[in-house]
């Protein structure tokens, strides 16, 4: 691993980026969805740790004003308690995927504890979507072999992402969407937030940035580079998934 690290080191982002593509088509079978191989400019918009209120109604603005779709991986309790955001957001067209029940790590439960999680959140965000859900972003992007297994059994295909705005940090809303927009390629998966979501105890300050400025900052950034923002499930549909081996504590 290390002497991995220390060439990934010396290679540019692009040269990185195609080791990595190179590297995960042999991993495949065990690997999460990363993206699409695909050339064209597009890629997936998702949005984790809702629904919020403020927040998400902010974000679903920001996408309607542009007309673009995208998937909000959204934690079960927060979706119990506002059933009425997801189903707006379903209205809108948006793809409505599972990140959790709450927001704890899988990787720290028993394998009988993650099978029901999985089981329970799923079984549970689709009496509120009233739709089948089939994609699963894990907690903090923590997960090991039995989790992936774990997912797959329960019907999910797991989710991870690319580029990201690092939306848990402070900033002007321009420069946060700027941390994303640094790392477009296409066929990648950028993640946001339509949330703030800490673990119990955690000290970090809730940014001040309004999260559909972010949106319209970054899907202003994404026209200029002419990139189309999808859903996953639509950057997907006709092409080649890009499966990547994402196992981290």
């Amino acid at each position: 691993m290390s002497v991995t690290r220390a060439l990934a080191g010396r290679l540019s982002p692009d040269a990185r980026r195609r080791v990595r593509r190179a590297t995960d088509g042999v991993l495949a079978p065990v690997g999460s969805i990363r993206g699409a191989r695909t050339g064209e400019r597009v890629l997936a918009l998702t949005y984790d740790d809702g629904p919020e209120p403020g927040d998400t109604d902010a974000v679903l603005a920001a996408l309607a004003e542009a007309g673009i779709q995208a998937t909000f991986f959204v934690l079960v309790y927060r979706a119990e308690a506002h059933p009425e955001l997801i189903r707006r957001t379903i209205a809108a067209g948006h793809e409505v995927a599972l990140h959790g029940i709450d927001h704890s790590r899988l990787t720290e439960l028993p394998a009988p504890e993650v099978s029901r999680v999985l089981a329970t959140g799923k079984a549970r965000l689709e009496r509120i979507a009233g739709q089948p859900v089939r994609l699963f972003r894990p907690a903090y992007g923590s997960q090991t072999v039995r989790t992936y297994l774990a997912a797959r059994r329960a019907g999910l295909d797991v989710v991870v992402w690319g580029p990201t705005a690092a939306d848990w940090r402070d900033g002007p809303a321009g420069e946060v969407a700027e941390r994303a927009l640094a790392g477009v390629a296409p066929g990648e998966i950028m993640l946001l937030h339509d949330a703030f979501e800490v673990p119990p105890g955690d000290q970090t300050p809730r940014p001040t940035f309004d999260r559909g400025d972010v949106t319209r900052a970054l899907l202003a950034g994404l026209a200029d580079r002419d990139y189309t923002p999808l859903p996953v499930g639509r950057l997907l549909s006709g092409r080649r998934p890009w499966r990547t081996a994402w196992y981290r504590p």
